[in-house]
């Protein structure tokens, strides 16, 4: 009985506080600043260094170079073959610790503000991001 007298002053006090949980699927949640979501690729700056691959700790990070040759029109005219870069992430190794952001000489990645990854399968959480 001792024990229900300490509880009766802390449930009173509680009955009276706002609840610190929010309903997640059902309210919309804002995330904080500085949060570190998904890796995102930018083809584009991509120059195929590697060194997000080279300091991915968890090894969820392929970067393919593709080459791309020209069309025998184009290049007659001299255009020259390019290369174009292809980022794999395997969302269920990646940590979100932002290193490989961090290394990457020309900016060509970035962290997203996406949290809601889960999934049923594995396949599912390998993105292919050109």
């Amino acid at each position: 009985m001792k024990k229900a007298g300490i509880l009766v002053p802390e449930l009173m006090r509680n009955l009276a506080v706002k609840p610190v949980t929010i309903l997640y699927p059902f309210v919309e949640v804002t995330v904080p600043e500085g949060f570190r979501g998904t890796p995102r690729f930018v083809s584009d700056k991509c120059i195929g260094c590697r060194a997000c691959v080279r300091d991915c700790t968890a090894e969820a990070i392929e970067i393919e170079v593709k080459k791309i040759e020209p069309s025998p029109e184009e290049a007659a005219a001299g255009a020259k073959a390019q290369k174009k870069c292809v980022m794999i992430l395997y969302l269920d190794r990646c940590v979100h610790c932002a290193r490989c952001v961090e290394v990457c000489p020309k900016d060509a990645l970035y962290m997203d503000q996406e949290f809601a990854n889960a999934n049923f399968s594995r396949e599912a959480l390998r993105l292919v991001q050109e």
